[in-house]
């Protein structure tokens, strides 16, 4: 890490946060220290330093130069740092929503800017980020939403969208059950609206969509929707997020299950492209369901 980088980031306030506690915790094993040892030697409580570096707390700017002093870090890097948490004490993220999503929820759609590659596999809705207002107006509709928290969320995902609309965005790589596009959500108009969507969206460069039919048969990844980001920068490691019906949850530290994911992600990816393109499916889907050829143009 160097001054300049931690000063100028532009990154959002959520990934500073999880930056400023994942170097804490490599600092504080590049000296071989137990979180229990960091404690007794600044008469904190261990769970004071466990809520840190989990980020179940806020740390303060004065709080980071401690410990970065106490791991022997250079004064450029605790220099580094202590900006960091003053940039991350001063901007709001994602909390604003905290009162409708879940911690899970928050983190995730936090990081994904800044990821480098998002891999997600979604069974049975159309991808938050791929959704248009009605079919996700619909959808929350129908899973009975109250009409103000409807609102806020419609909010919530035109403001993850706009990632889709950067010059430098993620590499998205994602995997669409068949189920996701047979099952109406709204009316006939709604679902050719969102097809087309998708469409216009797989046209991309960096966006890669495939359809998986139920004609591939069964897999390890009929029961949950999963989501891996990757990042450019080393000391931020791969985050998985798993979502069925009743939670959601984050990963950070479990390689093995992370790598899982991602294998399966690849082999998904492989019986999808067997099927045969995702347009021959599409145009299939819309003729045999809704009436038409052609998903709506926008």
């Amino acid at each position: 890490m160097t001054a300049e980088a931690g000063a100028s980031s532009p990154e959002p306030v959520d990934v500073t946060k999880r930056r400023i506690r994942s170097e804490l915790r490599a600092a504080r094993n590049r000296v071989g220290l137990t979180r229990k040892a960091v404690a007794n030697q600044l008469v904190w409580s261990t769970s004071k330093i466990v809520r840190i570096e989990l980020g179940t707390v806020p740390v303060t700017p004065t709080d980071v130069q401690v410990l970065m002093q106490l791991y022997k870090a250079n004064e450029q890097d605790i220099e580094a740092m202590v900006e960091l948490a003053k940039q991350a004490r001063e901007g709001k993220g994602w909390a604003e929503y905290s009162e409708i999503l879940s911690q899970a929820s928050l983190e995730l759609f936090a990081n994904e800017p800044v990821a480098k590659v998002i891999s997600k596999y979604e069974p049975s809705v159309v991808p938050g980020l791929f959704q248009t207002e009605e079919y996700a107006r619909s959808l929350l509709k129908a899973l009975e939403i109250s009409g103000g928290q409807i609102e806020k969320l419609l909010e919530v995902r035109l403001r993850r969208q706009q990632l889709l609309e950067e010059s430098i965005r993620p590499e998205l790589n994602f995997i669409i059950g068949e189920a996701a596009l047979i099952r109406p959500v709204g009316s006939s108009e709604i679902m050719r609206e969102q097809i087309g969507q998708i469409q216009q969206l797989a046209r991309r460069d960096d966006i890669n969509v495939w359809l998986l039919p139920f004609s591939a048969g069964p897999h390890p990844g009929m029961g949950s929707a999963f989501t891996v980001l990757q990042f450019m920068d080393n000391k931020l490691p791969d985050l998985l997020y798993l979502e069925n019906a009743e939670q959601e949850s984050i990963s950070r530290e479990e390689k093995t299950d992370i790598k899982k994911y991602l294998d399966l992600h690849v082999d998904l990816q492989e019986k999808a492209e067997d099927s045969g393109p995702l347009e021959d499916h599409i145009k299939k889907i819309l003729r045999e369901r809704y009436g038409t050829s052609n998903g709506a143009e926008k």
